[in-house]
């Protein structure tokens, strides 16, 4: 004697499928939400890093344009005192004399033609400096956002 399967109606197929399918799109769904979930807190990071670097790069953009300053400055004031002894050695006009006012002008027009040539490129002490000094600084820059 053989036993046959119990037959299973068309039914309990149905609900168990539907059941099946309802179960993998609640599985599906869950697994979609923890995803976006994921990218987000990913998205976040990566554009506070992104944030980061973009105001770590401006800083570091300014601290450059501040050396660069400093150094034309320095090289304006050492051409200024450079001029001013050179005019030193002109004699004074006899005929009709040199005001103090005019002296006042002449070292106001002397410094501010310093300053021009030393920002028009003068004679390279500025661009030395700030080869020299770049690499000094960057070093100094990056230990203390190591130790930050």
């Amino acid at each position: 004697m053989q036993i046959a399967p119990l037959a299973v109606s068309g039914l309990d197929k149905q609900s168990n499928t539907s059941y099946d399918s309802a179960q993998t799109a609640a599985e599906s769904a869950k697994f979609s939400q923890i995803l976006d979930e994921l990218k987000g807190r990913v998205d976040k990071a990566s554009s506070a890093e992104e944030a980061k670097a973009v105001q770590e790069a401006k800083a570091a953009e300014k601290r450059d344009q501040e050396l660069k300053k400093a150094c034309e400055g320095f090289e304006a004031m050492f051409l200024n005192m450079m001029y001013r002894q050179m005019r030193a050695t002109v004699p004074e006009n006899t005929l009709f004399g040199e005001s103090h006012a005019l002296k006042i002008f002449q070292d106001m027009r002397d410094d501010e033609l310093m300053k021009n040539v030393a920002a028009g490129g003068g004679i390279g002490i500025a661009d030395m400096m700030y080869k020299q000094l770049k690499p000094q600084v960057e070093s100094r820059n990056a230990a203390q956002n190591v130790i930050k």
